[in-house]
């Protein structure tokens, strides 16, 4: 498996955190599970698409060009031959710069991009099949993009977005934009598809892959500690709700997919 992450040039770097790739041999035998990082995708499949796994074990090829929204439990993906992906990850609280329907229909669903804007579907998918090299690839699905960026987003829920990363408190934030917590709730749903305390409890999540890449494991208990949960029985709790495993169980299966995509997090 190649897999490569590249930044938007400026100023499309406002609005999208990273565009990816992904290449090689994929067989339906070896599933990868994708897990919630707090953002929403544009995928483009150039070669041949992955079939995503229902609760009943069934499988659906997916279409060449989707939108992945948010997601709050793992998803397993089986791969179907040679796989050359591409994906636009937008920023925690950007998607709705670009993406023509609401964040929170998308929650926990993967859907056809021309199904929510041709216009747009068409034009990345043609500027992709124009290269071959990463650089070039990002170089122009950055400026289809930017010509389909529609409006400015949520100024105060990108700023919230950030204000949770840390930890803080919803109602604390809520204050600090003198709006009430129903108001914020329901702005930050509009900006990112999630309520705030799922969100919250995303960005803590994420944070271990950071821990566990930047030092020596340690305990798990350490690890809870540094990621900011309250004890190690709490990061079990949404290691379960978020991957379907724990924490030695999720890591010793060797997630190679996921742990790429989650590996670079710098900036919600």
């Amino acid at each position: 498996m190649q897999y490569v992450e590249l930044p938007a040039p400026a100023p499309l770097d406002d609005l999208v955190h990273c565009f990816w790739f992904l290449r090689g041999e994929f067989p339906a035998s070896e599933p990868q599970t994708v897990v919630a990082d707090g953002r929403v995708e544009i995928i483009l499949h150039l070669a041949e698409s992955f079939s995503i796994a229902s609760t009943d074990g069934s499988l659906t090829k997916q279409n060449d060009v989707l939108v992945s929204g948010q997601i709050t439990g793992p998803v397993r993906l089986h791969g179907n031959g040679r796989g050359d992906v591409i994906g636009i990850r937008f920023r925690t609280a950007a998607a709705t710069a670009v993406v023509r329907a609401p964040l929170a229909d998308l929650t926990n669903r993967v859907e056809s991009l021309s199904t929510i804007d041709k216009q747009l579907e068409r034009e990345l998918r043609a500027a992709a099949r124009k290269h071959d090299r990463p650089a070039a690839r990002a170089a122009a699905l950055s400026r289809v993009l930017l010509k389909h960026v529609r409006r400015s987003p949520d100024r105060i829920v990108r700023a919230a977005a950030r204000m949770l990363e840390t930890g803080a408190r919803i109602d604390a934030i809520a204050e600090e934009f003198r709006t009430t917590r129903r108001t914020f709730e329901r702005r930050v749903i509009a900006g990112t598809g999630l309520p705030a305390a799922t969100l919250r409890r995303v960005m803590r999540f994420r944070r271990v892959f950071r821990v566990l890449d930047g030092a020596p494991r340690g305990t798990w208990a350490e690890v809870a500690t540094q990621s900011g949960f309250a004890d190690q029985s709490h990061m079990i709790r949404d290691f379960r709700q978020f991957t379907g495993s724990s924490p030695s169980e999720f890591f010793g299966s060797d997630p190679d997919l996921a742990r790429a995509i989650m590996g670079d997090d710098a900036q919600a």
